[in-house]
């Protein structure tokens, strides 16, 4: 993640910097980006780039957590709109994640994060190995009685499945292979088989 450095900036260079690395990296993949094109973009010298980030590995990271938080709050969200009907805030997490891209003038770059978070499986609530707060505090308001829980990790594990389903589908609708409304029927499918093993009879 950013160094100290980062953070101690004056917000508006820190914004200035912030949207010269998500240009960058909506203009094509991260693996396409270039640092060049972002100190050119963000009006800094390539050294100053390095007092704010290891590398432009660290760059990506940056920019993905502050994806998966905006994802972490809609979860929660949409848990309590639901009581806590983990199935249903799916589907609903589902339609938000493919409008968002769909409709958002960043298309490229949400293309791009759900790209990278199917392709290392990176967990809803899993930054850099480490369970988060937000895991507890939306297990808090996640109705496990539905569910057949049998250990507290099982809880981790099965959102796991959920989240890389939801993505795995979203990303299908989103490069185009699909339909938005394949990809709902799908994932509907998919969750209904989950439930006749995990919903309680």
């Amino acid at each position: 993640m950013p160094k100290d450095t980062f953070f101690r900036l004056k917000e508006e260079k820190r914004n200035k910097i912030e949207n010269a690395l998500i240009d960058e990296f909506t203009s094509g993949s991260f693996e396409e980006a270039s640092i060049s094109n972002i100190i050119a973009k963000a009006g800094i010298p390539r050294g100053s780039f390095y007092q704010y980030f290891e590398d432009k590995d660290d760059a990506v990271k940056y920019i993905m957590k502050k994806f998966l938080n905006l994802e972490h709050e809609k979860m929660k969200e949409l848990l309590k709109e639901t009581k806590g009907d983990i199935f249903e805030t799916t589907i609903r997490i589902y339609d938000y994640m493919v409008e968002t891209s769909l409709n958002d003038d960043r298309n490229k770059l949400i293309k791009n994060i759900l790209q990278e978070l199917r392709k290392n499986n990176i967990n809803l609530f899993e930054i850099e190995g480490k369970l988060e707060n937000n895991k507890q505090r939306i297990e808090e308001i996640l109705d496990t009685t539905q569910l057949n829980i049998k250990q507290e990790k099982d809880v981790f594990y099965f959102l796991r499945i959920l989240t890389a389903i939801t993505r795995s589908i979203s990303m299908e609708v989103v490069t185009g292979k699909i339909s938005k409304k394949k990809g709902k029927e799908t994932l509907v499918c998919e969750l209904e088989i989950l439930k006749r093993g995990m919903k309680k009879k």
